[in-house]
This record gives structure tokens, C-alpha cells and sequence, in this order.
């Protein structure tokens, strides 16, 4: 009896032992390494075998960019290869049973692509000349900042036009045309300055030019009076004039009015 059980307890052993050895040699490993196009090796990378049935392996390169799949069943694998920054990379390999094989794969630069989308329906830049960012245009607020004094007024916007083309200098039209007076700022729409410096209704470049609109006319009389006095009580004292500080006044009257003709 004895016997016999140790008989049973020994071929179980010798079975044990073959299918062991069995399974050893029919599984396979692959190795290898993976580097760049300069032939530096990338560690970290991404590397899968995925089987004909749907299993996978996956394992990471090690510092010397090396990795090493083990246990494989024999047949096709697909080998998949992954890091940041590179292209992923693909190929296919047969393993045979009990045979450690090696495959070395190298990654491409990743291209980055940028798509870019036009919309029609925005608004597009308009690009005619009327509409150039030297222009400067005066009007609301902007234009009762300006100096009621007509001489002060020419003066701001002969310095806010710059200097002109040509030996006459700037120009100025009152409501497109020439050789005006200058009018009331009261009865001044709009102001526009280099406005389209290089449109052929000029005669010359119209650096230096000044438009000015008018007001249009209402059906209401209006009108506007002023006054402007300067006088030496109201100056400060000069302390090289001595005591007596010379007289002087200056009285001006300024008005005007508009309405239906």
C-alpha cells in the first residue's frame, strides 16, 4: 500500500515537472531598444504586443531606452510604440516558440499640425483709404474741448495735422471747399484730418489737410454771442516793473446765428 502511494505521489511529480517544462519552452520573449532619429534612446516609451486573439502586453523602456516582453505565446504580434513628443510607431512580428528575439525600432518626430478656419460671416477689415489709422477725426466731446478762440483754433489744428507737402503747406476746406474762413466753432460738425493723404480729387498729398463740416440748418433761428476781456488789473504783478504796472485792455465781441433762409 505503501508502495503505492508513493508510486502515485512520483509520477504525479514527473507530470508536474514536464508540463512545467513544457510551458518554459513554449513561451518566447522580445527585447530591444528604441531611439530617436539621432540614435538617442528614449526612455519612458510606451511599448504593447497585441496578440492575433486581442491580448495585450505592455511594458516601458527602461533609462537605456531598452525594454524586454516576456511570457509570449507563439504567433503574430502587433507591436505598437508610443512616447511624448514622437510619432507613433507600428509593426508586426512573428514569435516563435522558446526563442528570446530582439527588435530594435526607432520613433519620427511628431509633425504638429494647426488648421486654421476662416469665417465668412465675421466682419471683414476694411481696407479702403478713407479709412487709414493716420486719420484723426474730431467731433462731440472732442471738438468742445477744442479752443473757442478762432486764431487758437487754427493754431490746434495746424499742429494736430503736422507738417504738409509741398512749399503752400496744409490746406484746410470748409465743407469741401478752399480758401474759407475758418467758421464758428458752434457751427462745426466734424473735424477730419489726413483723411485719405493719397486720393487724386487732391491736387497734392494731403498731409496738412483739414476738413471741416458745418452744421446743417434747422428750422429754428439760433445763435451764439461771446465775450472776451483781458485786462492788466486782473495780471499778475511783475516785481522787476516796479510799482506801476503799464495799462492794458483788450474787449472782443464774437457771435453768430443760424436759422431757415
Amino acid at each position: 500500500m505503501k508502495f503505492t502511494s508513493r508510486l502515485v505521489v512520483f509520477i504525479t511529480l514527473i507530470l508536474l515537472f514536464t508540463a512545467s517544462s513544457f510551458a518554459q519552452s513554449s513561451s518566447a520573449s522580445l527585447r530591444g531598444e528604441i531611439t530617436d532619429p539621432t540614435g538617442a534612446v528614449i526612455p519612458g516609451a510606451t511599448v504593447s504586443a497585441k496578440s492575433s486573439s486581442g491580448q495585450t502586453v505592455t511594458v516601458k523602456t527602461n533609462r537605456s531606452g531598452a525594454y524586454e516582453l516576456r511570457g509570449l505565446a507563439p504567433g503574430k504580434y502587433l507591436i505598437t510604440l508610443n512616447a511624448k513628443g514622437f510619432a507613433e510607431a507600428t509593426q508586426d512580428v512573428e514569435i516563435t516558440a522558446g526563442k528570446d528575439q530582439k527588435l530594435d525600432m526607432r520613433l519620427q518626430i511628431a509633425v504638429e499640425q494647426q488648421n486654421v478656419v476662416v469665417d465668412e460671416e465675421k466682419p471683414k477689415v476694411d481696407l479702403g483709404p478713407e479709412n487709414n489709422a493716420g486719420a484723426t477725426v474730431i467731433k462731440g466731446k472732442d471738438l468742445e474741448a477744442l479752443s473757442d478762440d478762432p486764431d487758437e483754433l487754427q493754431s490746434d489744428l495746424q499742429a494736430l495735422a503736422g507738417p504738409a507737402a509741398g512749399p503752400n503747406g496744409g490746406q484746410m476746406y470748409i465743407d469741401g471747399f478752399s480758401g474759407g474762413t475758418l467758421p464758428p466753432k458752434a457751427s462745426i460738425r466734424e473735424i477730419r484730418i489726413n483723411q485719405n493723404p493719397f486720393s487724386a480729387q487732391y491736387d497734392h498729398l494731403g498731409y496738412g489737410r483739414i476738413e471741416i463740416f458745418t452744421k446743417p440748418g434747422t428750422d429754428k433761428f439760433h445763435g451764439q454771442l461771446m465775450f472776451r476781456d483781458s485786462t492788466s488789473a486782473l495780471n499778475a504783478r511783475n516785481p522787476f516793473a516796479g510799482a506801476q504796472q503799464p495799462d492794458y485792455q483788450t474787449r472782443q465781441f464774437e457771435g453768430n446765428i443760424g436759422g431757415p433762409i
